[in-house]
């Protein structure tokens, strides 16, 4: 995978980190003789979806040699995944992709986004005063991990695309491999508590430098989770307070962050909108059911499939607050769709009539568009804070 992409080859320190959370009987090669010519891996998660949690399979270190391109690899191990992940019952895969063209004919659809962003030190006034009865503090790795695991457990229920962590990944998040410094500071650990009660933490790294004026260091916030409002702020008000910097950064934020109306100047942070997870429900039916609707309604989708062809026909979606119910149907269809553009629908994280108006949807039945929007929409946008 490595070769693939461009990077050196992994020190020993790198390929035990990467022990620890390798799946084996997940993990795919083709061979060559003996060497290795094209990878996919798959981590095992738990993903939170719009008022539940479901299986979903973490589709990872895929690549193939410049070598051995345009000979059906990445497709093979695309069929065997996803006949593997159907198998065992996962109705959902996910991935991030190198490549936006490449996994849509697999039936993986943009679902989720991130922002990158970057805030001025000098202009990161909050426009009110943080107050509250919380602690912050410097950890170190032994303590982090349980507390960091008890945090990101009660955050991700409430958050739509965020996968489920335990001790084992974030002790690897946290393994601070001299690859992810580039050129900074090792990692920086803070945890915000209330009373006894760990709360939020930020993982973040300094970069120096130095001009004439004086001081011009960069924060990088790698991490920033908080299970309360309170520790959300205290956390951002003690990484825009750190000294020596000019500016922080950080990447895969929320697209609907909040620190832009905690401060003084609305026009701060500056953000620029990327794409994160891809979505690809392997399992239509229970997937629909697993998750929960902002509004009672019913719904018959005729689906395209031609990778995974168990999904492909029509089925009809019983949904509401309270729970949902999908099964086949051959009543009348209201919409018509293909398998990547449901993916990109599942989460939230896009309109049904965005994608309608760029010509992904048939509407099949009048009004069935507005009525798709008000039974998908969520409160908050998905957002998945950790990468594989």
């Amino acid at each position: 995978m490595r070769r693939a992409f461009g990077a050196s080859f992994p020190t020993d320190e790198e390929l035990e980190v990467s022990k620890g959370i390798t799946e084996f009987d997940r993990t795919l090669a083709f061979f060559d003789g003996p060497e290795i010519v094209a990878t996919a891996g798959i981590f095992s998660y738990e993903m939170t979806v719009p008022g539940g949690v479901l299986p979903c399979a973490g589709v990872t270190r895929v690549g193939v040699l410049s070598t051995h391109r345009r000979k059906g690899l990445l497709t093979a191990m695309m069929r065997r995944q996803l006949d593997d992940i159907h198998e065992r019952g996962e109705p959902l895969a996910a991935l991030y992709a190198s490549e936006a063209a490449i996994y849509v004919r697999f039936g993986y659809g943009l679902a989720t986004y991130q922002a990158s962003i970057e805030i001025e030190r000098s202009r990161a006034a909050f426009a009110n005063t943080v107050t509250g009865g919380g602690r912050l503090a410097l950890v170190d790795v032994a303590s982090a991990v349980p507390a960091f695991t008890r945090i990101w457990e009660r955050a991700r229920h409430s958050q739509p695309g965020m996968l489920g962590l335990d001790e084992r990944w974030i002790r690897s998040e946290l393994s601070d491999l001299e690859l992810h410094r580039e050129g900074a500071s090792p990692q920086y650990r803070v945890l915000h508590q209330t009373g006894d009660e760990p709360s939020g933490f930020a993982v973040y790294r300094i970069k120096m430098d130095w001009d004439a004026a004086g001081p011009n260091g960069t924060l990088r916030l790698e991490k920033l989770v908080a299970a309360t409002t309170e520790a959300y702020a205290a956390l951002w008000r003690h990484v825009l307070d750190v000294d020596l910097m000019a500016r922080v950064s950080a990447e895969m934020r929320p697209v609907d962050e909040p620190l832009r109306f905690l401060l003084a100047d609305g026009r701060q942070p500056k953000t620029r909108i990327e794409d994160g997870l891809w979505v690809r429900l392997v399992d239509a039916a229970i997937a629909l059911a697993g998750r929960r609707y902002a509004a009672d309604g019913r719904l018959v989708l005729r689906i395209h499939d031609e990778f995974c062809p168990w999904n492909a026909g029509q089925l009809e979606l019983q949904g509401g607050p309270s729970g949902a119910e999908a099964r086949a149907s051959t009543a009348s269809p209201d919409l018509e769709l293909d398998a990547a553009t449901l993916g990109a629908l599942y989460l939230g994280g896009n309109r049904f009539r965005s994608l309608y108006l760029a010509g992904r949807i048939k509407e099949l039945t009048a009004g069935a568009i507005a009525r798709a929007d008000s039974m998908f929409s969520i409160d908050r946008a998905p957002w998945c804070p950790s990468h594989f």
